[in-house]
């Protein structure tokens, strides 16, 4: 079981390129969580996303289950494919992504979470800039009034105003369980100091970045060490 908030968990996006020396070395640098991005795989079908869910298991790692949208950054797939993606997939991991603005799926793939006890990543993404601080506060309560255990924001950062703006909000919603990213290079900050304002996961990489501003892993692991929020293993 995830335990969320006791110190940051660190998310490594993966496709089906490369997929096990990925899952292996994500497993060997520390990682906490695969996100399996399934909207970017090669081959859709469910016996083949069932086998790349049961490798990363057999490593102990736990899983995100995201079929992204092509609205935020995903791949053209219907709604239809992605719910019968998710009900496959729901009972074998341990979050499910689901778009804020995905109205027509949200509620139907959140409830497939509930009955399977797996908890509801609702997610939002705007890849020109930071809202502000009233529009971010009106995604975080839009997603947990439609049952998200975990709500995730990412922004284009422009400047250090937009960085403020993410924190404080987060900050004010701690009782949360929240994911802050600030997308870009002067985002990059909110990776690794978004957990002392109540962010729970930071997404890194290994190989090629899935977003702009993530730092790969062993710098970013550098980093929350050096600011103590990870202990030396």
């Amino acid at each position: 079981m995830l335990k969320l908030g006791e110190k940051p968990l660190i998310a490594i996006p993966v496709d089906d390129k490369e997929f096990e020396k990925n899952v292996d070395l994500a497993k060997e640098k520390g990682a906490d969580i695969i996100e399996l991005r399934i909207d970017q795989f090669q081959d859709r079908s469910i016996d083949y996303i069932l086998d790349k869910v049961s490798y990363i298991k057999n490593l102990d790692l736990s899983i995100i289950a995201t079929v992204r949208s092509a609205k935020e950054g995903g791949t053209h797939i219907s709604d239809y494919e992605r719910e019968r993606i998710f009900k496959a997939v729901v009972p074998e991991v341990d979050i499910i992504d689901i778009e804020l603005s995905s109205e027509t799926l949200r509620e139907k793939v959140i409830k497939i979470a509930k009955e399977n006890n797996t908890l509801a990543l609702v997610s939002y993404h705007d890849f020109e800039k930071t809202p502000s601080e009233e529009e971010i506060q009106v995604i975080i309560d839009k997603s947990v009034s439609i049952g998200a255990d975990i709500v995730k924001y990412a922004f284009k950062v422009k400047n250090k105003d937009d960085i403020s703006r993410i924190m404080c909000v987060t900050a004010k919603n701690k009782d949360k369980k929240l994911v802050a990213i600030g997308m870009g290079e002067l985002g990059r900050i909110t990776r690794v100091a978004g957990f002392f304002f109540g962010s729970v996961i930071t997404y890194s990489y290994i190989g090629v970045a899935f977003a702009p501003g993530q730092i790969e892993i062993e710098k970013l692991k550098d980093e929350l060490k050096f600011y103590g929020l990870l202990e030396d293993s």
